[in-house]
């Protein structure tokens, strides 16, 4: 097991042995053709697993050992940023493996984010100005990349799956070191020292690293998800906290030594992940720190939720079939039949919105930014060719609407603000400034009706697919109030209540379209039907803050009432 590279570490080395690894897969994917070419489908030998698991490894190393490396501090972030895309080229390579190379480049992608987020090679701290616009950019930019990259790995595992893929393995921890060697203690583990039980760590990490096969993602092969430890009804032994300990809970009621009642062990991994930077205000006498947060994998892990609410129905109905099939074949009473296909879990109803989609096709990539235009220096001066390059897609602003799972782009218009663009498609390059959508309750109610019946048929309305106001909005009493908030909107300690409570948090109480007008989300209301309770808007993601604000303004009505107010 090699756990190191032996060539120095530098940010010219990286990308090029990354090339050099690439090159390297692509041989290795020609060896499985033999004399064919990529072309001819399923006509490949079955890969030879001892190079194919060395390759995993070395690539595997290649991340950890950079994820460790701090360089010169002097070296530019773009130099940097650039050395961490390079990744994306053997990864790349590896999803032409057959036949598994998909979930296999899918999990390099999430180490290559718990290596990414946990490095510290460029600063973390920004000063609260106009300045740290760009350095932020940059990092939000390989974010989103991240992003796309393990989207389009796990896209192509859903549409080959039948629409039964749960993508459990990606809930797992993906580790980039050791791990928490400072709570590994001597009587952890009587049959292990504490160096042998560093040593079996890190056996379990590269053997976890070099899976070819989705019938090894088993605990043994050292892939693991988060689990819970609950003491034994009745027993008053001491046990020490697991290494990988992320939160516990002790019974303290009695006077000797606190007894830990139970713990979770491990955590969803880098899906689940964000990466952190703080803002100075260098002009504040306390000097204040902001501390900020970007999700690294949201729309990833949306999309894996999205498609396990349709691989679980689908998973149900298969049990269901199969269970009256064998039924149908018993030789027994068909009372007893009946009885025996209740214990079967009710198929869930289907979702009214994801249940229409191709969800592998609406999860697109961000477009694309950071490239020149073609077209646009060769534009006259005429109001045509004007706004044709204010709304160049370089200068567009993109945005993903979650509870939509859709694109909004957003131009600046005439005036220098920016506003949204009424064309679902939109390819940017307007010659006029139809494409405008006014910000007016009804027109954003009429805008995104018409999306929905694009993809779900005629006369769908928001409130058909759930993104519509709760019925009713303000409830008789601020008890009923209150209860409805705290079951919709209160802080889970589960991660399935988490998620939820993401979902609910998009529409809040008063929908979607109120939401999107006024930049912040509506948690109770009073029994007189004003606002009680709000927090910040959570249904966009952008590929920056900045962006996310632009737009929120943007779409903010100037009218003091309206009909969604």
């Amino acid at each position: 097991m090699d756990t190191s590279t032996k060539a120095k570490i530098t940010f010219d080395s990286v990308p090029k042995n990354n090339q050099a690894l690439a090159t390297e897969i692509h041989d290795f994917v020609q060896s499985q053709y033999g004399t064919s070419t990529l072309s001819r489908g399923n006509d490949y030998k079955e890969p030879d697993e001892t190079r194919l698991k060395s390759l995993l490894e070395r690539l595997y190393v290649y991340m950890t050992d950079f994820g460790r490396y701090r360089g010169n501090a002097a070296t530019p972030d773009a130099k940097i940023i650039a050395a961490w895309e390079s990744f994306f080229d053997p990864i790349g390579a590896l999803a032409n493996i057959k036949p598994h190379g998909h979930m296999m480049a899918a999990r390099m992608v999430l180490y290559l984010t718990n290596a990414f987020i946990e490095s510290h090679q460029m600063p973390r701290k920004f000063p609260l100005s106009a300045s740290s616009s760009k350095p932020i950019a940059l990092r939000c930019n390989l974010l989103v990349a991240l992003d796309d990259a393990l989207l389009s790995h796990l896209t192509e595992i859903w549409r080959h799956s039948d629409k039964r893929e749960l993508f459990s393995w990606v809930f797992a921890e993906y580790a980039v070191h050791d791990g928490c060697a400072d709570r590994i203690h001597d009587n952890y583990e009587s049959e292990l020292s504490h160096q042998a039980s560093h040593e079996q760590r890190k056996r379990d990490r590269f053997r976890a690293a070099c899976v070819t096969k989705p019938s090894e993602l088993t605990p043994e092969n050292g892939v693991r998800r988060r689990w819970k430890w609950t003491r034994p009804q009745g027993d008053t032994a001491i046990y020490p906290l697991h290494p990988d300990c992320r939160r516990a809970g002790f019974d303290e009621s009695g006077n000797e030594e606190p007894l830990l009642m139970w713990q979770y062990i491990g955590s969803d991994g880098p899906i689940r992940g964000s990466y952190y930077y703080t803002l100075v205000d260098e002009d504040s006498v306390r000097n204040h720190d902001q501390g900020r947060e970007r999700h690294a994998l949201r729309r990833s892990r949306q999309f894996v939720l999205d498609t396990r609410k349709i691989a679980t129905a689908n998973l149900a109905r298969d049990r269901h079939r199969l269970a009256e099939v064998a039924m149908a074949r018993s030789p027994l009473p068909v009372e007893l039949q009946f009885q025996v296909l209740e214990y079967l879990e009710d198929v869930p109803p289907e979702h009214p919105y994801l249940s229409k989609l191709d969800l592998a096709a609406v999860y697109q990539p961000f477009p694309g930014i950071g490239k020149k235009c073609t077209v646009c220096p060769s534009r006259g001066n005429k109001a045509a060719e004007k706004m044709a390059r204010a709304t160049c897609p370089q200068k567009t602003i993109a945005i993903w609407n979650l509870p939509l799972r859709t694109f909004h782009r957003f131009h600046l218009n005439n005036r220098g603000n920016w506003a949204l663009c009424s064309h679902g498609d939109c390819n940017g390059h307007h010659r006029d400034a139809s494409w405008s959508l006014p910000s007016q309750g009804v027109g954003l109610e009429d805008h995104l009706n018409g999306l929905l019946q694009g993809r779900c048929g005629p006369a769908t309305t928001i409130t058909d697919v759930g993104l519509g106001p709760l019925d009713p909005v303000a409830l008789p009493t601020d008890r009923e109030d209150n209860a409805r908030s705290q079951r919709l909107f209160s802080i889970g300690r589960l991660d399935y209540e988490r998620d939820s409570q993401d979902e609910n948090l998009w529409i809040g109480i008063k929908g979607l379209v109120d939401v999107m007008l006024h930049g912040r989300t509506v948690l109770g209301v009073h029994a007189s039907g004003t606002s009680r309770m709000t927090t910040e808007s959570h249904w966009m993601l952008g590929r920056t803050r900045q962006d996310e604000q632009r737009v929120c303004s943007a779409l903010k009505h100037s009218s003091p009432h309206c009909a969604y107010c």
